[in-house]
């Protein structure tokens, strides 16, 4: 079984080109919205839906423990994965709105930021 790795997204990345066209939203998009500490699912199916909220509420437990070891603010995105496949989890512009999808191949770090919308 492979270690979990933590892979912090910063704003000290390299400036790449930008593309003139923007790609299509991933269909496979999950959003999570939470609102009076409930979960309000759209996109994808109730059993996908059900797994992306559970992660999401995992990752912000731990992110929020180690958000001063990693210098993090607010977790911005990140990629989980484990045997079953990779979930990506990225914040929207509304505090305690995500992002997101499961899939059961892993991409890479690229794919899955522009697939988030992310640059």
């Amino acid at each position: 079984m492979e270690s979990t790795r933590i892979i912090p997204f910063t704003g000290a990345r390299p400036t790449l080109p930008t593309p003139t066209a923007r790609p299509e939203p991933d269909p496979t998009l999950i959003r999570l919205e939470i609102v009076n500490g409930r979960d309000q699912l759209s996109g994808g199916d109730a059993e996908n839906g059900t797994r992306f909220a559970g992660e999401v509420h995992y990752i912000c437990y731990y992110a929020e423990r180690l958000a001063e070891t990693l210098g993090m603010r607010r977790l911005e995105a990140c990629i989980l994965e484990d045997r079953d496949g990779q979930t990506a989890i990225a914040a929207t512009a509304q505090s305690s709105s995500w992002i997101g999808s499961i899939q059961t191949t892993r991409r890479s770090i690229k794919h899955v930021l522009e697939s988030l919308g992310k640059p």
